[in-house]
Formats: C-alpha cells, sequence, structure tokens
C-alpha cells in the first residue's frame, strides 16, 4: 500500500531539479512539470526516482524504529473516557452567568476606539494594545506605537502610550509612559 502511493506520488510530482539538487514538490501538470518548470529543466530520471524512493523508504524505516517506543506510549489510551467520574464536575458551584456583560461590552468599545484612534491621535503606527482598566472616571488603556520602525522589527522602537477614556469611550487624553525597543524586554520582567 506505501509503495503504491509513493509512486502515485512520485509520478504526480514535478521531474524537474530545484537549484539545490533535489526533486521539485510541486504537483505536475499533463506534461510531467509543474507551473514553474518545463522540458529545458533538469530532470529527474527514472533511476534516480527509484533511488530516491529506496532512500525515503530507508529513512521512514529507521525513524519508525528510533520513535515507535515513543509512539507506543503517547499513542495508547489507556482511560476509558465512559469511566471517568465527572460528577464532581457537574456538581461544582460555577459561576458564569454572573459576568456584568456590560463591562464586557465597555471594555470592548474602548479597545476598538483605542485601535481605530491611537495611530492617528499620537502620530505613529499602532501596534497594539497592552492594557485597558476602569478607573472613576472612565477607563486608562495603554496602546503601543512604532514610534521608529527597523529591519529585523525587533529592533523597532516602540513607544507606550496611556490614553484615558470617559465611560463611554471618547478620548480624554493621552500621555507618553516610556519608550522601548521591541526585543529589549528586560524592564519588564523584573
Amino acid at each position: 500500500m506505501a509503495e503504491a502511493e509513493t509512486e502515485t506520488d512520485s509520478s504526480e510530482r514535478c521531474q524537474a531539479l530545484t537549484d539545490d539538487g533535489e526533486r521539485c514538490s510541486r504537483p505536475a501538470q499533463d506534461d510531467g512539470f509543474c507551473y514553474q518548470h518545463d522540458e529545458s529543466d533538469t530532470t529527474v530520471s527514472d533511476s534516480q526516482t527509484e533511488q530516491q524512493q529506496e532512500q525515503q523508504e530507508q529513512d521512514q524505516q529507521a525513524g519508525d524504529d528510533a520513535g515507535s517506543q515513543t509512539d507506543s506510549i503517547a499513542g495508547e489510551e489507556t482511560t476509558d473516557p465512559e469511566d471517568v467520574d465527572t460528577s464532581s464536575l457537574e456538581d461544582a458551584d460555577v459561576e458564569t452567568g454572573d459576568v456584568d456583560e456590560s463591562k464586557i461590552e465597555g471594555v470592548l468599545a474602548v479597545r476598538r476606539t483605542v485601535q481605530s484612534t491611537a495611530g492617528e491621535l499620537i502620530g505613529y503606527r499602532f501596534d497594539g494594545v497592552s492594557e485597558i482598566t476602569p478607573t472613576d472616571e472612565g477607563w486608562r488603556a495603554v496602546a503601543e506605537v512604532v514610534e521608529r520602525a527597523s529591519v529585523p522589527d525587533t529592533q523597532d522602537v516602540l513607544g507606550r502610550y496611556e490614553i484615558e477614556l470617559d465611560e463611554d469611550a471618547v478620548v480624554l487624553g493621552y500621555q507618553r509612559i516610556d519608550r522601548y525597543r521591541r526585543g529589549d524586554t528586560g524592564s519588564f520582567e523584573n
């Protein structure tokens, strides 16, 4: 069965060799080549295909032998789900209905407001909201913006801004808390 699948897989793959000498992994069209290759490209001969298949089978068998002990331990189900007593979980006092939907909607409204206005308000590209907390006057959100983009992006300079909003998620003001490089999280880990 595995040999039939390998033969089918082999015949459906593009015949061309890539720059690193390996067979192209894209599916072949009617002419035996993928959309990127044609007859002018170096191809895999039938003998090379057979050798590759044999090598893959040997590698697969070696991997199966090495991982068989781990697979047998990880793959076995030792407990029948019907044998597990879940009555204590069903009887537990779970308070999921006590969540105040208006507070959740308020947080979501604040998040949407910060996401849509922070970039314009602060003048830099919005990166994310890291904190939203209720206050006596409304809400306080901490937004991060990219003050200076770099390559790689781990060297971006980010600014953290505190944005104050009223109870209706209308922006009252903002101030920069600090600046840091995206990859430098040491000050937050203390």
